[in-house]
């Protein structure tokens, strides 16, 4: 398929660089070069803004690569391409010659329409992160301490409407989710369910309700990022209708 015909992909990519903003940004014709102290990919990657040239194209692409290298290596961070259906071609041909290799395949799904399934009423919204909805999440998903101060920075520079959920089980968070709301569209982020309490269907009761909540507020559509090999996951959110819009990985030296 070529990805570069889904109409959605410039869109929902800027929807998810507004959604999980950098603490940092070096913008380079018509590239952003991210940096968050290393947490998460997303944040500290190299992104297409918009489609990339044609095959014929003179792009230097081999001075880009070093200019990324090095702007990288002064960060104390290793260059992470984002490989998305906006990078021409020549961008991985270039990675290729250099030994990248592919890391963290993953799929961005989207949802056209929300359904009202209802919502539960031990789904607790508030509109920033609380200190309990952190500390449960750190029990779900282990984030270390030297990357608290790059996730506080992350969440806290959100510039638009966030939903942060919990569903709770005798006054415990046992799944979580974060919503962040833009241009009529729902994001899912933070998607995590506490390890004894998993597999017994309470992510997909989280988000019915939170995406409920997110398109009363606005988000009417939503989207995703996940892993591609992350089966259970991906029949989850199949689950609630949404499909794939297109691929993306990360190119590491």
């Amino acid at each position: 398929m070529d990805w570069r015909m889904e109409p959605s992909v410039s869109l929902v990519e800027n929807l998810t660089l507004t959604a999980w903003p950098a603490l940092r940004t070096i913008h380079h014709d018509g590239w952003v070069l991210r940096f968050a102290n290393g947490h998460t990919g997303r944040a500290n990657s190299i992104n297409a803004l918009g489609p990339g040239p044609g095959p014929d194209a003179t792009t230097d692409m081999a001075g880009f690569v070093a200019f990324c290298e090095a702007v990288y290596a002064a960060q104390g961070l290793p260059p992470q391409f984002r490989i998305t259906p906006l990078c021409p071609p020549q961008l991985e041909r270039e990675l290729d010659r250099r030994g990248y290799r592919i890391h963290n395949e993953s799929l961005v799904l989207g949802l056209d329409r929300v359904v009202h399934m209802g919502v539960n009423p031990a789904i607790r919204c508030t509109a920033t992160p609380e200190p309990r909805w952190l500390d449960a999440y750190r029990t779900m998903v282990p984030v270390p301490d030297a990357e608290m101060p790059a996730l506080h920075g992350i969440l806290g520079a959100i510039p638009v409407p966030t939903l942060y959920a919990a569903l709770m089980e005798e006054d415990r968070p046992v799944a979580l989710a974060l919503a962040v709301i833009d241009r009529g569209w729902t994001g899912l982020y933070k998607v995590a369910t506490h390890p004894d309490r998993r597999g017994r269907g309470l992510a997909r009761t989280l988000l019915a309700g939170l995406l409920q909540r997110a398109a009363a507020a606005g988000g009417a559509r939503a989207y995703l990022q996940v892993a591609a090999g992350n089966e259970p996951a991906v029949r989850l959110y199949r689950s609630l209708g949404f499909r794939t819009l297109y691929p993306y990985r990360y190119r590491l030296p």
